[in-house]
């Protein structure tokens, strides 16, 4: 399962556009955290998806988007920023922690390294992929949780909540799953009043697998907490869905933020012999 958590949308009176922020993330302090976290993804992958041994080495992806005017672009994003350097999270296990194979005792951090600018729109990415050995066949759930993030038009300030589930327990074609990713690039630019349709880029390596994308909940998968104040299915502007991972949405007031929710995950298919 591929956890995303929101998308922001912007309008400027200036531009007549909108803007439009895909969120996983958040980090520190509210005066300063508010405006400087632009969302993100969380995923992971065996290493050898054919292994047949008592424990898997996995790699977890973190990609996140930040404000170029508030985050450095330099190695371990943000604490290399000026009054960050405290601001290192842990992605803790938050559901079936007790089949976690042992990735509690060495959790990873959120820090990740810059990898491109794009001064024109104040804005940063960052990445990076850290491997952890954890016990084979375990399942359970991560997540970076923090608060608080920028005021959108669709939610109140508070905390958000971003999940990924690990699962190593082998499908019935004998190989560990690989979860579906996605390349979405976050914030986005749209136009104003009008209906807009924003298709998130989602695939799987699992040939034949179906790919499905939902909005985020509290409890979600397994009861974890996959949106925290930023869960939003019950409170979105009119004219929005979620169908066949396409966002539509319109958005009517100018020089604003929105914040959408999601999870993407898959169905396994099976080829009959």
């Amino acid at each position: 399962m591929l956890s995303f958590v929101i998308i922001c949308i912007f309008s400027s009176m200036m531009t007549s556009r909108v803007f439009v922020l895909f969120f996983l993330l958040l980090l520190s302090s509210m005066m300063i955290r508010s405006v400087h976290f632009n969302g993100g993804t969380i995923t992971w992958t065996a290493v050898d998806p054919f292994a047949n041994t008592s424990s898997v080495v996995v790699t977890i992806t973190q990609t996140y988007f930040w404000a170029l005017s508030k985050i450095n672009c330099d190695i371990n994003v943000p604490i290399t920023t000026v009054g960050r350097e405290n601001q290192s999270r842990i992605l803790t296990c938050v559901a079936n922690c007790l089949t976690d194979g042992g990735y509690s005792t060495s959790p990873i951090n959120s820090l990740t390294d810059c990898v491109s600018t794009n001064p024109s729109v104040d804005t940063m990415k960052s990445q990076t992929s850290k491997n952890v050995t954890i016990a084979s066949e375990s399942f359970f759930s991560i997540a970076h949780q923090d608060g608080t993030w920028r005021d959108v038009e669709n939610s109140v300030q508070g905390n958000w909540s971003i999940v990924t589930y690990i699962n190593l327990r082998r499908r019935l074609d004998g190989i560990i799953n690989t979860p579906p990713a996605s390349t979405i690039q976050s914030p986005q630019y749209v136009l104003p009043n009008r209906t807009t349709q924003i298709r998130i880029p989602v695939y799987d390596v699992n040939l034949g697998d179906e790919v499905r994308c939902r909005w985020a909940r509290n409890p979600g998968f397994a009861g974890a907490d996959e949106c925290d104040s930023l869960c939003n299915e019950n409170n979105l502007p009119n004219g929005t869905s979620l169908t066949d991972c396409v966002l539509t949405f319109v958005s009517t007031i100018e020089n604003s933020w929105y914040g959408f929710t999601f999870q993407v995950n898959h169905i396994v298919n099976y080829k009959k012999n």
